[in-house]
């Protein structure tokens, strides 16, 4: 599978994250371990459950969810600059 360092980005236009993203196709989560740089400043002790906020904005960019057995951000589709691997 390809990989790529992607920025995820708020509709605001602040970086997020930069990702290292693994296939092909939408970003619809983004796994802690793979986020290479947090720029929203994540707690180190995140909860299933917990809101993420855009620092700039204040607007919820997604909810950590626990996936495959690991924490994972499901985003908020409307609230992140859409991104697709072809």
């Amino acid at each position: 599978m390809k990989a790529r360092v992607i920025n995820v980005e708020c509709r605001c236009g602040a970086v997020l994250f930069k990702y290292n993203k693994i296939g092909k196709g939408k970003l619809i989560k983004c796994y802690l371990p793979r986020i290479l740089k947090d720029y929203v400043s994540l707690p180190k002790d995140v909860k299933i459950g917990m809101h993420i906020l855009c620092l700039n904005c204040n607007n919820r960019i997604g909810t950590i969810y626990g996936i495959k057995g690991m924490r994972a951000i499901k985003l908020n589709q409307g609230q992140i600059k859409p991104f697709r691997l072809n």
